[in-house]
């Protein structure tokens, strides 16, 4: 008898933010899911994607040699060890998971405002300040 779920998602890989998985929506939930890519390979490349192709900026996030990032973009012999799949984990469902883009949305929308004022505090240069 098969107990898995339709999908080729396994019982135990649900993968899922901890910080949000409580307060996510079911629809939400399952948006996650089905954009997390499947499998260590995808998980590269989509990484790579996202990082405009750059090898060594995504070793950067990684912790990883740029060489190895290529190696297991294109399917490497060895898969990538605990510590570099842990890695790839937390960095593609920070990009997956709709709490994580939400919180990201808001502190963006924050950090415009603080930038605006500043704008507006600082004089212009050329230009004494109006009295």
């Amino acid at each position: 008898m098969n107990t898995n779920p339709a999908g080729g998602v396994r019982k135990g890989k649900v993968q899922r933010c901890e910080r949000h998985h409580a307060h996510l929506t079911p629809e939400q939930l399952a948006e996650s899911a089905a954009r997390f890519p499947a499998g260590h390979q995808a998980q590269v490349v989509f990484l790579l994607a996202r990082h405009n192709n750059s090898a060594p900026l995504l070793a950067v996030f990684l912790g990883a040699s740029a060489r190895a990032v290529r190696r297991h973009a294109r399917r490497g012999f060895l898969p990538p060890g605990p510590r570099l799949r842990r890695a790839l984990w937390r960095r593609v469902l920070d990009l997956v998971c709709p709490g994580c883009l939400a919180d990201r949305a808001v502190e963006e929308a924050r950090q415009s405002e603080r930038d605006a004022r500043r704008a507006a505090r600082r004089p212009v240069r050329g230009r004494a300040p109006d009295h």
